[in-house]
This record gives structure tokens, sequence and C-alpha cells, in this order.
């Protein structure tokens, strides 16, 4: 090697943007003694201090205003709530803040707890690494970054470590000084107290090993909660609640930072369009707490409450996507069980092009227990302005898909206003082009006493029916305000009982399909793809958010009447709700059945029967 070959490296390099071609000059502790020791000690304590400046200066990560007010308060205190909307980097913000933290701490460790490890992980995966990236002086402290499946940490070269810990079982015996619960709303407070909590430790800094800083306070562990609000019935809006009276009360060991959508719009982050379109595509309780930052209670008049709803349900039905793959197997079925009942429910709108007026089409699984049938509502979709043609074929196309013709399968169809048109279509042979196949026709079903229409009407949609031999499948709706005072009865008792489950939320649902490795969901790039497999859990949303809305008074004396807010919906409650009324019927029968059993059971018992 030529005698000047570092040197002439060294200056090549020395304006480089690459920290590890670029030269550097290392003084070790032993070396920094007098005046500039004590220099040193001032900066570490100003930058201790005030962390948003060591972000700025130090680590060359520019801030907005909002962020280094966001920073500030982190670092000064012992309990952190920050609650924020979409859009407003609180990722971005924590990763920034856990670098610095482990860079000013040597020896510290961060852990990062999520309801799924792959949900914290994206912080290491890309907000940490693309700071890795754009920053040399980061390069410089961190000596290596881990991103697989089952491990993110990030490992400094002063022994700081940042660790993605499950919120769970698995997350037992991992200590740390700095503990981050990301979407706290999402992680149960059983979790938080029983693991997560008790392995907040206070950091083991060398000095305090010397006597001579025994007097010296503690460093105190940290908990910092990032979170997007929910609805008040979650478990950590209690929480939330009791921090701010505190913090109210002038406890300063804690801090809150609450943000908006208007901050994205303010620093460019989200166009006013953007935010226009968005509020357009969301109901209003989603966009309140998605982007208004706004916890949803429902108004002392709901019916429905919240708690009632059980999102228990990871595994929706989905059918075959329209278009080319459409056709073939679908892997995305679910096999029918023994016993199982399947329904399909049609709420039709009246017009099309009515912002308030959706068809919507939902589909449930049965199951008998003693209590009653278990009810799953495990697909909902809905649509806006089509043909009655076409949406006969398509309540045929899920009927083909989901139910059949062979089982006591039901399609129960609101047949007031265009839902008489679409009976029609139904009771006829269909051709779907697409898939080049006939679909059966159907019609009412036999008449009894249950159906809530009367004499004349049956009667009616029996004539109306040209195909001989249809399928009796179709149970008619023909709503009035004592039907819909029952119905509403009905579903509300139901869902106390614990009868009826929905399915998780889309974020959820996401999180669950990333930690079962679901290939399709990992392609970030295929928008359709992911918007069609989180589309049921969405809906699902959608259908509560409605529910809770709706307030009630009673007419006619006793009649319960359901209304809905100014420019809001309630089809798709009213969808679910007929299925959930058809369902009550059928309760009566099997519960009936359950009696004669046990009255059975109890003269045999009696008799000595053996």
């Amino acid at each position: 090697m030529p005698k000047n070959y570092q040197s002439n490296e060294y200056k090549k390099n020395a304006n480089s943007g690459d920290s590890f071609k670029k030269g550097r000059t290392m003084t070790i502790d032993k070396m920094i003694e007098g005046e500039d020791l004590e220099k040193l000690k001032d900066w570490v304590t100003f930058y201790r201090n005030n962390i948003h400046r060591f972000v700025e200066h130090y680590m060359g990560v520019k801030l907005f205003p909002y962020q280094r007010v966001w920073i500030y308060l982190i670092s000064q205190s012992m309990i952190f709530l920050g609650l924020a909307a979409r859009a407003s980097a609180k990722s971005w913000l924590i990763a920034v803040y856990a670098i610095a933290k482990c860079i000013l701490y040597p020896g510290l460790t961060v852990s990062l707890n999520s309801s799924t490890k792959g949900q914290a992980g994206l912080i290491i995966s890309e907000k940490v690494q693309e700071l890795y990236r754009e920053h040399p002086n980061i390069q410089r402290e961190i000596s290596n970054i881990t991103t697989n499946a089952n491990r993110w940490r990030v490992d400094f070269h002063n022994g700081s470590k940042i660790n993605v810990v499950i919120s769970g079982e698995g997350g037992r015996g991992h200590r740390s000084n700095v503990a981050v619960l990301e979407e706290r709303r999402l992680i149960p407070s059983e979790i938080i107290n029983s693991i997560i909590r008790p392995f907040l430790v206070a950091r083991q800094a060398p000095y305090m090993k010397n006597p001579k800083y025994a007097n010296v306070p503690i460093e105190e562990p940290q908990e910092v909660v990032i979170s997007s609000v929910h609805y008040k019935s979650g478990e950590w809006f209690p929480e939330t609640i009791k921090r701010l009276k505190r913090l109210a009360n002038g406890d300063k060991k804690i801090k809150a930072f609450f943000l908006d959508y208007l901050i994205a719009m303010h620093h460019g982050i989200k166009s006013r369009n953007q935010m226009i379109n968005e509020k357009n595509d969301m109901d209003d309780i989603t966009f309140s707490q998605e982007y208004g930052n706004i916890p949803f209670g429902g108004s002392s008049n709901s019916f429905f409450k919240m708690d009632f709803f059980i999102r228990s349900l990871k595994r929706p039905w989905l059918p075959r996507r329209r278009g080319a793959d459409g056709i073939g197997k679908n892997i995305y079925d679910i096999e029918r069980k023994m016993g199982e009942i399947r329904l399909i429910s049609v709420d039709v709108a009246s017009r099309g092009g009515s912002k308030n007026d959706n068809t919507v089409i939902s589909l449930a699984r049965l199951f008998p227990t003693k209590k009653g049938w278990r009810t799953e509502i495990v697909y909902i979709e809905s649509y806006n302005g089509e043909n009655v043609l076409v949406q006969a074929l398509r309540i045929k196309q899920l009927f083909d898909e989901f139910c059949s013709f062979d089982s006591e399968d039901v399609v129960i169809l609101d047949i007031l206003n265009v839902g008489i048109g679409i009976y029609d279509a139904l009771t006829s042979v269909t051709h779907d082009e697409e898939r080049d196949v006939d679909y059966d026709a159907m019609q009412i079903i036999e008449a009894d006493d249950e159906k809530p229409i009367s004499k004349d009407t049956q009667e009616d949609l029996e004539r109306r029916c040209l195909t001989k031999d249809a399928h009796r499948c179709i149970f008619p709706i023909s709503a009035s305000a004592s039907l819909n005072s029952e119905i509403a009865s009905s579903f509300r008792t139901r869902l106390k009982s614990g009868l009826v489950h929905f399915l998780v939320s889309e974020n959820e649902q996401e999180e669950f399909l990333i930690s079962k490795k679901n290939k399709d969901i990992a392609q970030h790039n295929d928008i359709a793809l992911k918007a069609y497999l989180l589309s049921p859990n969405a809906q699902t949303t959608l259908l509560i958010n409605e529910s809770v809305s709706l307030d009630m008074s009673l007419t006619s004396g006793s009649l319960i009447k359901l209304v809905e807010a100014a420019g809001s919906r309630k089809d798709r409650y009213s969808s679910v709700s007929y299925l959930n009324y058809y369902v009550s019927l059928l309760d009566v029968s099997l519960l009936k059945e359950e009696e004669d059993e046990d009255e059975l059971d109890s003269w045999i018992n009696a008799a000595g029967v053996v």
C-alpha cells in the first residue's frame, strides 16, 4: 500500500456524503479533560434537556414546529399521551425520538410494543432505515439494523438498542427503559398491565455504581403512548381520561399532545382536495375519529351501544373477484359445517344516484346453540344506482358461491319500491355472460304465519313467478312502522345476548393477515387486491357506525322509530337487521326443539328408562 494512501483517501472523501468513506477523527474519553470535558458535559446536558435541538443540530433531521414541541414534550415526561390523526407522522416521530434517546443515553433499551410484531416492526423497517439512509451522523451511531419476519432490532455502538416486542405472553422478560405503545387502542389493557409495564425499569447508568453519586435521583423509566382515537367504549378511553385528569390537576410527570388533520394540511402533507375526497369516501364517525381526532361514544338517545357489537371474526368470506379473477377456484371460500345455515340479506336502493341510498347485501353463517342461532356476519358489500337486472344477477352470483338450494339457505329481500323489480328478475333463469353459466329461478318460500306480509301480498308474489318449479328460497320483507319497530327491537335483543358476531376492524384484519404471512396482503403495490381483502371489514365498521348513530323515538305510543342524522345512511343497518329478524324467527323453532328435548330427557330420567 502506498505510504500516503490513507491520507490521500482522507482528503479525497473529506466532503463525501457517505459516512463510511468520509474520514473520521476519533476522540476517546481518556483524551477529554479539563475545559473540553466541561464543555462536553454542558452540551450533553443541553441536548438531553432539548432533544429536539439535538435532532436538528447533530442528527441533521429537519422538524416542523409542531414536531419540535412534540419531541420536547415526550422527553420531559414519564408518561406521554400522543393522540393524533392520520398523516401526522406519528410513527416517524417515534423513530426520530427513539434514535435520539438511544444516542444521548448509552445502554438504553427502547421497546416498541403493538398489537402485533409486524405493526411495530414497520417503525424499524421503514422509518428507522429511511432515517439511517438519509443522515450520515445516524449511520455513525448505529452498528446494526435487523429486519426479518421474526426480529426487528436496532443496535447502537454505545450499547443502546431499540427492540420490537410482541404484546402478548411472548413479551415477558423483555426489560426496557422506554416503552412505546404503538396504536395503544389495539393493545389489551391486560397485556399492558401484566407484561409491558412490569418490565419497564430505570436505566442502570455506570456512574450510578460510584458512591459519589449515591444521592443523584435515578433516571425514571418512560411510557410513550402513540395512537389514533377510537370508540369511547374501548379500554384505552377510561385510561386516557384518568391520565388527563392527573395532568389537569398539576401532575408534571404526564405530558400530552393532540393533533387533527389541519396540521397535515398546514404543512402540505395532505392537500385540501385530498381531504375533501377522503371525507366524501368516509362516514362521519370514521372521519371524525381518523382525521378529526374525536373519539365517538354515541348520543344519549342511541338505540344501539358500541359494546353491543362483538367484533371477533378474523376470517371473512370473500366472493370471487369480479373480472378475469372471478373464474376458477376461490381460495377465500369457507367450507360449510354440519348443521350450518347460510343467509343473504338485501336492502334495496329505491333509486340510483342518491348519496344516502345504496343497495347493501350482507351474508351470514348460522350455527345452532342452546341460546339460539349464533349469527356470524361474514361479508357485506354495497353499491349505488345499479338496475334491477344487474342487482338480481349479483344476488344469484353470491347465492351460487355462498349458498345451496339443497339446504335451508334463504335470501331475505326488501320488496318495497325497486325491490319488487328485483324479485321479478330473480324468478326467471338468469344467464351470467361473464362466467358463462345459467342460474336457476327463485321464488318466495312456502306460505306460513311467520312471514311479515299479508295473504294478498303472498298470493301476488306467487303469481309474479312465471317459472315452473322455481326454488323456494326468498323471504320477503315489506317494511311498515310496526315491523320496523319489531326488527329494531329484535336486533338489539340478539346483540345484547351475544348471538351476533362481526368481523374485526380492517386494521386488525390487515395485521392478522400479515402475521399469517398472507402473500396477497404483502403485495403493497396491488391496491385493488388489498381493498378486496379488507372491504368486508371496512363495511362492517360502516355498519356499526350507522347503527350506533341511530337515535330512538317512540311513535303511536309504543312503536320504536330509528332516525339517522342528516346526511347519514342506515342501509347497512337495514340489510343486517332484516337478516337478524329472520334469524330471530328461526330462534323460536330452535329453542322450542330444545325445550321439547329437555322435557323428554326429564321424562326419561323420571321414569328410570335406561
